[in-house]
């Protein structure tokens, strides 16, 4: 029987991609085949866990595993499984586009890593975009893959030599599963590249990347005669040992163990930056491994990825892959599995929700993770300074979320501070605040350049307090239910009324001033119309003119800015303009008020300074155009 061999070409950026690995980027090449084993492994975890409820997908082949074939001589290597298989549309798309959304960002990446910008081995990456599979071409002149989809009828194969091109067409019944037959580059002596005909090295492989694989990995092994003249005998062996390495207890588990294993999971080519690895007992019996990554995944604040990430076991049997209702969304970042001894087999998602066991678990892994996450902050900073920066800002979405883990949350959290470029915890602003500070004072915005130089903190300053720079888009949401610190209150800066421990002399005599100049404030407030609420003058002001204020439990500007360009109705919010009357440019604006016959120059000086507190925040003037203009009439020589 023929069959009609259809041959596609790549993506422009598939075929790019191709061509870089090809062209030996991946400096540990052997990495190839714990690709080619895991994505077997995830074969066969979906097989059974399907065959949970339809047994007939299995037939006769019940027995799952998988085959390494190793032929010297036609330089050949095969990696064959009898799991799930794919269908022509699942070859596809799986085989015919490389990591269809992150292909370009890839790209950029490896070219960073070539020029040095990121460090490290640029090919080791490949892992974390999902393209393993392809690293099958740093060591092969060309892959053939054969497949049957587990339930049909007949199969698929798809074959490419990675030269942009590549030729699909449909099988006959064969097995269920799916056989790659790697087409072996050949190896010179001289180079010292790594053979992969070689079964010794290939079973060393496979030792070293895979042994905590649950499946069997057979492969013949070649044993020499035992005397001369006789034909050397071959044997068929399992080269893992199988024992999942969670079920190990952990003085047995060595830290490159744990690491490796975290790599076969997450396919990060980079070490986790802590390891949860324990076993509970009581009521509920399961074991937890769990990882901290070390940077953030490029789907982190994808909508549609904001469920936990921790694969479910039960008795050792794969339930699911992302199980939800393990861990909160704030902590979808973490990696890992928890193994179930008396959860239902055939448990389903929506049991799951409602199941009493599942929310126990979830609030010990919770526990657990936020313990871990203190004791890398005491252990190691720098390493957790490292890892807040890639992830702080999901973990405080859990300020806002989570009552019951809210207390936690602040002793590990990290804020910026004027006391220096080192992000601090909340106990150390406490202990470092003086007797007669009695709040932790925050200033919002955008990013720290914007708000460590802002008229807002110069009293603050004066008076030697601390404040913290709360630069995340959550941070925001998070005060709404974070308002003290072991009983100190937070209190913002640039909203509201600040009381910076002002003398009762100084603040009656600034009174005394805002009284006797009540005509002009209210003048000034006059010629600004719908912009401001009020004009009053400030307490908090030392060298700057003028600063913008928001009302108590308004929007900082950065946050409605931010709202509205994301399509949300923000309402217009007016602000107040404080004025600091210590300033010469006061004196100056008191001299306009008293003039006569200067026609508006009083309200074009009031317009200039709302403008000029607009740009002290990183804000623009409400209108640029006129804005300008007033500057240069006023610019001009008298």
């Amino acid at each position: 029987m023929t069959t009609q061999v259809e041959t596609h070409r790549f993506q422009a950026e598939t075929r790019e991609l191709l061509d870089l690995m090809i062209h030996s980027l991946y400096t540990h090449k052997e990495i190839f085949l714990r690709e080619l084993v895991s994505n077997a492994s995830d074969a066969l975890d979906k097989v059974r866990f399907q065959a949970l409820t339809d047994s007939d997908l299995l037939g006769d082949d019940t027995e799952l595993g998988i085959t390494i074939e190793v032929d010297r001589e036609a330089r050949t290597l095969e990696i064959l499984d009898n799991g799930i298989g794919m269908t022509r549309e699942e070859v596809m798309s799986n085989l015919g586009t490389i990591a269809r959304s992150g292909t370009r960002r890839f790209l950029t990446e490896l070219a960073k890593q070539e020029q040095g910008e990121a460090g490290g081995d640029a090919p080791e990456m490949i892992g974390q975009f999902g393209v393993g599979f392809y690293s099958a071409f740093m060591v092969a002149d060309e892959v053939v893959v054969e497949t049957r989809k587990a339930g049909e009828s007949t199969g698929v194969r798809w074959s490419s030599r990675g030269d942009g091109e590549y030729a699909v067409e449909e099988l006959g019944d064969g097995p269920r599963g799916t056989s790659i037959l790697l087409k072996l580059k050949p190896v010179g002596e001289e180079d010292g590249a790594p053979d992969f005909a070689d079964e010794a090295l290939v079973r060393q492989t496979v030792r070293r990347y895979s042994d905590f694989i649950a499946y069997p990995i057979r492969m013949e092994v070649e044993h020499p005669p035992e005397k001369e003249g006789d034909e050397p005998k071959t044997e068929l062996v399992t080269l893992n040992s199988m024992k999942p390495l969670w079920t190990r207890p952990r003085s047995e588990v060595e830290e490159s163990e744990y690491n490796e294993f975290y790599k076969h999971l997450t396919h990060d080519w980079r070490d986790p930056v802590e390891t949860i690895h324990f076993r509970a007992e009581g009521a509920s019996e399961y074991t937890a491994l769990l990882y901290l990554p070390e940077e953030r995944p490029m789907d982190l604040f994808d909508p549609n990825q904001t469920q936990s990430r921790l694969s479910l076991y039960v008795k050792h049997v794969f339930v699911m892959a992302e199980c939800e209702e393990l861990l909160p969304s704030w902590l979808r970042f973490v990696r890992g599995l928890v193994d179930s001894s008396d959860l239902p087999l055939n448990v389903s998602r929506e049991t799951l929700q409602h199941n009493r066991q599942i929310g126990q678990i979830r609030k010990r892994l919770v526990k657990k993770v936020l313990d871990g996450m203190l004791g890398l902050l005491e252990r190691d900073r720098e390493t957790y300074a490292k890892f807040w920066t890639s992830f702080g800002a999901v973990v405080k979405e859990g300020l806002y979320t989570d009552d019951d883990h809210r207390e936690q949350l602040l002793e590990v959290a990290l804020f910026e501070s004027s006391a220096g470029t080192e992000a601090c915890t909340l106990a150390e602003y406490v202990e470092r605040m003086p007797v007669k500070q009695k709040a932790i004072y925050y200033v919002s915005g955008p990013d720290r350049a914007s708000v460590e130089n802002s008229p807002h903190l110069e009293a603050l300053k004066s008076a030697g307090f601390e404040c913290l720079f709360f630069v995340d888009p959550v941070d925001e949401f998070a005060l709404q239910r974070v308002t003290e610190y072991r009983s100190v209150p937070f209190v913002s800066l640039d909203r509201g009324d600040v009381d910076l421990g002002e003398e009762d002399e100084d603040k009656s005599a600034r009174e005394e001033l805002a009284e006797e100049h009540k005509a002009l404030l209210e003048s000034a407030q006059a010629s600004l119309d719908e912009l401001v609420s009020e004009v009053r003058l400030s307490n908090r002001l030392r060298e700057s003119p003028a600063v913008l204020v928001g009302q108590s439990g308004g929007l900082p500007p950065h946050m409605e800015k931010l709202l509205r360009n994301s399509g949300q109705p923000v309402p217009a919010q007016k602000r107040i303009l404080e004025l600091n009357p210590e300033h010469p440019v006061f004196a100056e604006l008191q001299e306009l008020y008293q003039s006569k016959g200067d026609g508006d120059r009083f309200g074009q000086f009031v317009q200039l300074l709302h403008g000029q507190a607009c740009l002290a925040e990183g804000q623009a003037p409400p209108d640029p155009a006129r804005f300008a203009a007033l500057l240069a009439d006023w610019m001009k020589p008298s």
